[in-house]
Protein backbone atom coordinates (compact mmCIF):
# COMPACT_ATOMS: atom_id res chain seq x y z
CA UNK A 1 0.00 0.00 0.00
CA UNK A 2 2.81 2.22 1.01
CA UNK A 3 4.87 1.64 -1.90
CA UNK A 4 1.72 2.45 -4.43
CA UNK A 5 1.29 5.98 -2.78
CA UNK A 6 4.95 6.23 -3.68
CA UNK A 7 4.72 5.70 -6.85
CA UNK A 8 1.89 7.79 -7.26
CA UNK A 9 4.14 10.67 -5.74
CA UNK A 10 6.83 9.70 -7.71
CA UNK A 11 4.37 9.97 -11.07
CA UNK A 12 3.06 13.23 -9.64
CA UNK A 13 5.79 15.02 -9.39
CA UNK A 14 7.40 13.95 -12.64
CA UNK A 15 4.63 15.36 -14.54
CA UNK A 16 5.13 19.09 -12.75
CA UNK A 17 8.97 18.45 -13.68
CA UNK A 18 7.89 17.36 -17.25
CA UNK A 19 9.60 13.66 -17.07
CA UNK A 20 7.70 11.28 -18.01
CA UNK A 21 5.89 8.82 -15.66
CA UNK A 22 8.13 5.51 -17.08
CA UNK A 23 11.68 7.43 -16.50
CA UNK A 24 9.79 8.58 -13.06
CA UNK A 25 9.71 4.89 -11.80
CA UNK A 26 13.01 4.07 -13.21
CA UNK A 27 15.04 6.03 -11.24
CA UNK A 28 13.23 5.00 -7.78
CA UNK A 29 13.29 1.45 -9.02
CA UNK A 30 17.27 2.07 -9.46
CA UNK A 31 17.77 2.65 -5.69
CA UNK A 32 18.13 -0.63 -5.04
CA UNK A 33 20.45 -1.68 -7.54
CA UNK A 34 22.11 1.45 -6.83
CA UNK A 35 23.00 -0.84 -3.33
CA UNK A 36 22.93 -4.03 -4.79
CA UNK A 37 23.99 -4.19 -8.63
CA UNK A 38 24.70 -8.28 -8.10
CA UNK A 39 21.79 -10.30 -5.90
CA UNK A 40 21.78 -13.65 -5.45
CA UNK A 41 19.04 -15.24 -2.94
CA UNK A 42 20.51 -17.40 0.37
CA UNK A 43 21.01 -20.87 -0.17
CA UNK A 44 23.07 -22.61 -2.49
CA UNK A 45 23.19 -19.99 -5.07
CA UNK A 46 25.43 -17.92 -2.62
CA UNK A 47 26.68 -20.23 -0.73
CA UNK A 48 25.27 -18.92 2.57
CA UNK A 49 23.03 -19.58 5.26
CA UNK A 50 20.32 -17.48 7.27
CA UNK A 51 18.72 -18.30 10.66
CA UNK A 52 16.66 -15.72 12.38
CA UNK A 53 17.83 -16.42 15.56
CA UNK A 54 21.64 -18.02 16.96
CA UNK A 55 22.46 -20.16 19.83
CA UNK A 56 23.14 -18.56 23.23
CA UNK A 57 25.40 -20.66 25.31
CA UNK A 58 26.69 -20.65 28.84
CA UNK A 59 30.84 -20.30 27.44
CA UNK A 60 32.11 -20.90 23.85
CA UNK A 61 31.28 -23.41 21.47
CA UNK A 62 30.10 -27.27 22.99
CA UNK A 63 29.49 -25.37 26.12
CA UNK A 64 25.21 -25.90 27.41
CA UNK A 65 22.38 -24.19 25.74
CA UNK A 66 21.26 -21.56 27.45
CA UNK A 67 18.63 -20.37 25.25
CA UNK A 68 18.54 -18.31 21.30
CA UNK A 69 19.46 -14.92 20.86
CA UNK A 70 16.61 -13.13 18.49
CA UNK A 71 18.95 -11.76 16.36
CA UNK A 72 19.07 -12.05 12.34
CA UNK A 73 22.41 -14.37 11.32
CA UNK A 74 24.03 -15.12 7.61
CA UNK A 75 26.27 -17.82 7.54
CA UNK A 76 28.78 -18.00 4.73
CA UNK A 77 30.07 -21.13 3.79
CA UNK A 78 32.95 -19.90 1.22
CA UNK A 79 34.77 -16.49 1.42
CA UNK A 80 32.23 -14.74 -0.51
CA UNK A 81 32.33 -11.46 1.68
CA UNK A 82 34.41 -8.31 2.52
CA UNK A 83 34.81 -5.84 4.93
CA UNK A 84 34.17 -5.56 8.34
CA UNK A 85 30.11 -5.46 8.39
CA UNK A 86 27.30 -6.22 5.88
CA UNK A 87 24.61 -3.95 5.87
CA UNK A 88 20.84 -4.78 5.65
CA UNK A 89 18.79 -3.10 2.91
CA UNK A 90 14.77 -3.57 2.73
CA UNK A 91 13.47 -4.51 -1.19
CA UNK A 92 13.66 -0.76 -2.12
CA UNK A 93 17.21 0.25 -0.49
CA UNK A 94 16.24 1.48 2.42
CA UNK A 95 19.19 0.72 5.07
CA UNK A 96 18.09 -1.25 7.98
CA UNK A 97 21.00 -2.10 9.71
CA UNK A 98 24.50 -2.86 10.24
CA UNK A 99 26.27 -6.53 11.34
CA UNK A 100 29.42 -7.36 11.83
CA UNK A 101 31.44 -10.05 9.93
CA UNK A 102 32.61 -12.53 12.43
CA UNK A 103 34.19 -16.06 12.59
CA UNK A 104 31.92 -19.19 12.67
CA UNK A 105 33.00 -22.49 13.67
CA UNK A 106 33.12 -24.60 10.84
CA UNK A 107 32.12 -22.10 8.18
CA UNK A 108 34.20 -19.20 6.75
CA UNK A 109 32.63 -16.81 8.54
CA UNK A 110 29.21 -14.98 9.45
CA UNK A 111 27.69 -11.28 9.65
CA UNK A 112 25.50 -11.52 13.20
CA UNK A 113 23.89 -8.45 14.22
CA UNK A 114 23.06 -7.47 17.59
CA UNK A 115 19.41 -6.40 16.44
CA UNK A 116 16.61 -8.56 16.90
CA UNK A 117 14.93 -10.19 14.26
CA UNK A 118 11.45 -9.07 14.91
CA UNK A 119 12.90 -4.90 14.69
CA UNK A 120 14.33 -5.54 11.05
CA UNK A 121 11.47 -7.52 9.58
CA UNK A 122 8.86 -5.05 11.13
CA UNK A 123 10.98 -1.76 9.59
CA UNK A 124 11.09 -3.84 6.47
CA UNK A 125 7.32 -4.54 5.89
CA UNK A 126 6.59 -0.96 7.05
CA UNK A 127 8.44 0.80 4.59
CA UNK A 128 8.18 -1.53 1.65
CA UNK A 129 4.97 -3.55 2.80
CA UNK A 130 7.65 -6.94 2.55
CA UNK A 131 9.52 -8.83 4.81
CA UNK A 132 11.89 -9.02 2.31
CA UNK A 133 15.75 -7.99 3.19
CA UNK A 134 19.04 -8.16 1.69
CA UNK A 135 22.55 -8.37 3.01
CA UNK A 136 25.73 -6.34 1.39
CA UNK A 137 28.74 -8.57 1.99
CA UNK A 138 31.01 -6.88 -0.38
CA UNK A 139 30.90 -3.84 -3.10
CA UNK A 140 28.87 -5.26 -5.37
CA UNK A 141 27.14 -8.19 -4.19
CA UNK A 142 24.21 -8.87 -1.39
CA UNK A 143 22.56 -11.65 -0.26
CA UNK A 144 18.37 -11.48 -0.27
CA UNK A 145 16.40 -13.36 2.25
CA UNK A 146 12.52 -13.45 0.93
CA UNK A 147 11.24 -13.36 4.86
CA UNK A 148 13.84 -12.02 7.46
CA UNK A 149 11.11 -14.39 10.00
CA UNK A 150 12.16 -17.57 8.73
CA UNK A 151 15.65 -19.36 8.36
CA UNK A 152 16.78 -20.52 4.77
CA UNK A 153 19.00 -23.55 4.92
CA UNK A 154 18.98 -24.64 8.57
CA UNK A 155 16.71 -26.33 11.01
CA UNK A 156 18.12 -25.77 14.19
CA UNK A 157 16.72 -23.99 17.07
CA UNK A 158 13.76 -21.65 16.66
CA UNK A 159 14.01 -22.27 12.30
CA UNK A 160 10.53 -24.07 12.96
CA UNK A 161 8.95 -20.81 13.84
CA UNK A 162 8.59 -17.35 12.08
CA UNK A 163 9.82 -14.47 14.06
CA UNK A 164 7.50 -11.25 13.77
Amino acid sequence: MRANKIVIAVIALASVLGVSAAQAQSVRARSLAQFCPTSQDVGSQSSTIYKQSAPLRSGGVGTPLIGYRREPTLIYNKRNFSGSSATIYDSEGNSIARCPHLSAHGHAGRARCTIQTSTVRRAAIRKTGSPTIYFKVSGRLCVKVADAGRCVGSVKGLCNQLIK
